[in-house]
């Protein structure tokens, strides 16, 4: 049966965030650790996370994957900010390997206009610091929409994954960030081009999660908005292409759309990309 989930909210308790996924209708899920946008965070709870792994196994809800906090920048020049950036994630990566997530997905950050070739050496001394202090979860690199000075493009994860040469740094791919980076998934030939780049650059066996969104912008736009599925640029079959090559057939689909009452990833969404992976 293939993986099919949404981001949704542990607000309150870990086992929230079971009961949502029940309620939407997934099998698997993906979570914050806390605030999305706030710096603080704290081990889980004992007695939460003893119920969130008791349910998950009763209800065969997995993988779960934890999204580290939208304020990380790995490739941040401010000495202030980078620390906070390595604090989050450690408490992310900790928190994961306690509720036996799959990984921690984190948005590398930005070089702010000077270049990936002059933060490099930075991003990945601060990962393996990451990997170093943290053990039982991986760290999870997602590609970006080829926004000016954000980091994430299929080239720059494979030089980092070749470097940094760890077992536990893996990748996932969102499907609006690729098309809004100028691949045009619609088309089942650019979608096979784009397998082999991956095979080639050694991300292929690297792949663990797919965020699987409509885009709200057009192709190439280097603007990242999601839109719920088939209502947006890419459509149910560009979408449908693309989760059923045999590339991507078998990975995990995390759903961050805004849902018909914008509160989420919803059962019309789940629904839909039930019916898209079953053709």
């Amino acid at each position: 049966m293939r993986r099919i989930g949404g981001h949704v909210s542990m607000a309150g308790s870990l086992l929230n965030a079971v009961k949502k996924t029940e309620e939407i209708g997934g099998n698997c899920m993906q979570i914050f650790a806390g605030s999305p946008r706030l710096w603080f965070r704290k081990p889980f709870p004992e007695d939460q996370v003893n119920d969130f792994l008791r349910e998950t196994e009763k209800q065969n809800i997995f993988p779960t994957f934890i999204h580290a906090l939208y304020l990380v920048n790995l490739a941040s020049t401010n000495k202030d900010i980078l620390e906070k950036s390595i604090n989050s994630l450690i408490i992310d990566m900790q928190n994961g390997a306690s509720i036996k997530s799959a990984g921690v997905i984190v948005h590398i950050g930005s070089h702010l206009g000077i270049g990936f070739d002059s933060v490099k050496e930075q991003i990945i001394t601060v990962i393996k610091n990451i990997l170093s202090n943290t053990n039982n979860c991986d760290l999870i690199l997602e590609n970006d929409a080829g926004q000016n000075g954000k980091i994430g493009s299929p080239e720059e994860l494979s030089y980092l994954m070749e470097t940094i040469n760890s077992n536990r740094l893996k990748m996932c791919l969102d499907s609006a960030h690729l098309f809004e980076s100028g691949v045009d998934i619609r088309k089942p030939a650019v979608i096979e081009e784009f397998s082999k780049q991956l095979i080639k650059l050694g991300l292929l066996d690297k792949l663990v999660c797919i965020h699987l969104n409509d885009s709200a912008t057009v192709l190439d736009s280097h603007r990242d908005m999601h839109s719920n599925i088939g209502e947006g640029e890419i459509g149910l079959n560009g979408l449908k292409n693309l989760i059923n090559h045999s590339s991507f057939n078998s990975q995990p689909l995390i759903l961050e759309v805004p849902g018909e009452k914008h509160e989420g990833p919803d059962q019309i969404n789940i629904d839909k990309v039930k019916k898209l992976a079953e053709q």
